[in-house]
């Protein structure tokens, strides 16, 4: 049997990213998702999660995005925000290590103490997987017991524990009929699905895959602060359509999240 993990990315974004991922659950395919503890809709997300007990939900671990939870002095721009992706590249070799793990701990600690039971961890924009935070990935997954997403060779790079085997990473969305803003995904049903279908053939027989989303409903905290924005609506109404649910059984595919998978052997 071929496994999946329907993850959302950004869970606590905002209000209306919060109640996308929501819907992409409780009316679609959705089985995972993770949580920012840094952003404006941090507390409502964990309020969602604890009415839907059946939703695995992780931790979406911040360092290019929004402000931090602790105070520092290496990690923030002169409005003590997060540098963005393309200024973190820039100002990484200047950030100290301490305060990054000291920050990620803190985003981890407010969601476990909220009542959450945390499934995985990941990271905004992947930068867990960066070379220069393995050493850091490796001591929060060795501290908290959580397994960490697999992606970019991250397991061939650095040897963590309480991995589940999460041998494949793919992008379910990030594809051009679905990005296409021109046309409803009515317009272009059929091409829509078809790109969808081309991502689970890849699945492969006996390995567990995760299939990363944003599913999203856009409010002024999600339309200002992107510019991945509108087309995160698009991703709700084809993780809710009947047909999604439909060609996922028809390959035979089973969907779990990363707290009911069982564990498997580190490799």
């Amino acid at each position: 049997m071929k496994k999946i993990i329907i993850n959302a990315d950004d869970f606590g974004y905002s209000t209306a990213v919060n109640l996308g991922i929501v819907e992409a659950y409780k009316n679609g395919v959705l089985t995972s998702t993770t949580l920012m503890a840094n952003m404006p809709g941090c507390d409502n997300a964990i309020e969602l999660a604890k009415k839907n007990p059946g939703l695995g939900v992780g931790g979406h671990l911040v360092l290019t995005c929004g402000s931090p939870r602790t105070k520092n002095r290496t990690l923030t721009d002169c409005n003590q925000n997060f540098f963005g992706l393309k200024e973190y590249q820039v100002n990484r070799s200047m950030m100290d290590e301490h305060e990054i793990f000291n920050e990620w701990c803190s985003q981890i600690d407010y969601l476990i103490e909220k009542g959450l039971k945390l499934t995985h961890l990941d990271s905004h924009h992947h930068v867990h997987t960066f070379p220069e935070n393995y050493e850091i990935t490796k001591r929060i997954a060795e501290k908290y017991h959580l397994c960490f997403r697999n992606v970019y060779g991250l397991e061939e790079n650095v040897e963590l524990p309480y991995q589940k085997g999460i041998s494949g990473f793919l992008d379910l969305m990030d594809h051009d009929e679905i990005r296409n803003l021109k046309f409803t995904v009515n317009e272009r049903y059929k091409e829509c699905f078809e790109e969808i279908q081309s991502v689970l053939d890849l699945v492969e027989e006996g390995e567990v895959t995760e299939l990363m989303v944003h599913p999203a409903f856009v409010d002024e905290t999600l339309y200002f602060n992107s510019s991945f924005n509108v087309q995160r609506v698009k991703e709700v109404t084809l993780l809710c359509d009947p047909l999604m649910r439909a060609v996922i059984e028809q390959r035979n595919i089973e969907c779990f999240h990363y707290g009911n998978l069982v564990m498997l052997e580190n490799r």
